[in-house]
Parts: structure tokens; sequence; C-alpha cells
């Protein structure tokens, strides 16, 4: 998706496999893309796992940056995640509201 007010691309990717996936992702149309962008990796070990109060952080989201060469972002996503990537780009659309 697209931040209609500052352009960025919202790469939303989800690995339900419990092994990690090697993936090439063609973003097309999204203008001049920033040669990095954010990444918010939320994952755990088994997709049983969840937070307590003896581990309040056994999931919990972890921040990293992510390299994109020209359109394409290359990546291992962790198996059990959720990762959530914002990269900027040279497009602005003006939303209607």
């Amino acid at each position: 998706s697209r931040d209609n007010k500052s352009g960025d691309i919202i790469l939303k990717v989800v690995n339900a496999s419990a092994k990690p996936v090697k993936t090439q992702i063609d973003i097309k149309g999204a203008g001049k893309l920033a040669g990095t962008g954010k990444a918010i990796v939320l994952t755990s070990a088994s997709p049983l796992d969840e937070n307590t109060l003896e581990q309040p952080t056994k999931v919990s989201p972890k921040s990293e940056m992510v390299k994109i060469s020209g359109n394409t972002l290359k990546k291992v996503f962790p198996g059990n995640s959720l990762t959530v990537i914002r990269i900027a780009s040279s497009v602005v659309k003006n939303s209607v509201d």
C-alpha cells in the first residue's frame, strides 16, 4: 500500500512457515525508492508463543533497516513472522477528504 500523505510504500509480509524464506520483491510503479527502508519484525520460535508476566517481551517487535536496489527488495523473512516494511518514495499523492 502507499501512504498518500508521505508517498511511502508500506509492505506487509507474513511467513507462516516455521522456516525462514528468502524472497525477492519487485515494487513496480512505486516511483524512485530510497535505498533503505525500515522493517518492524514480530516473530518467535513457535507460533504458540505468547507473552506472560514472567516473560512480557517474549513476542515483541524488533526494528531493522532493509536495503533496496532500484525497485527490488531482497530479504530473508524469519519463520513464524509478521514484517511491516516502510520505504520512502518520490511519488506523493494527496488524499482527497
